[in-house]
């Protein structure tokens, strides 16, 4: 499990409590963002998470006027994208 930063606009922190649940892990912390005044940072702890992630973005899409999680991005400590693990299909002949 990684703790990684969730950067989030304050005007989004309501349809974040909406999503928490299916997110795959908690929130072990808050602050506001030295960058942004109208910025919050969570620090989450994301079982899914790479090991080494240290930023994360949550892309989310509107379905019945409600947010739903489409994709989870991470990013390292250097701000390199961490591609997500593809599993390939196994050929068979």
């Amino acid at each position: 499990m990684a703790t990684v930063e969730l950067h989030i606009a304050d005007e989004l922190l309501h349809d974040f409590e909406t999503i928490r649940p299916a997110l795959n892990g908690r929130e072990i912390g808050r602050r506001p963002s030295p960058t942004c005044d109208a910025c919050t940072i969570l620090d989450m702890a994301m079982a899914d998470a790479p090991a080494h992630a240290k930023t994360m973005e949550i892309i989310l899409q509107r379905v019945d006027n409600q947010p739903v999680i489409k994709e989870i991005h991470y990013w390292d400590e250097r701000g390199d994208f961490i591609a997500p693990a593809v599993p390939f299909r196994e050929v068979t002949g």
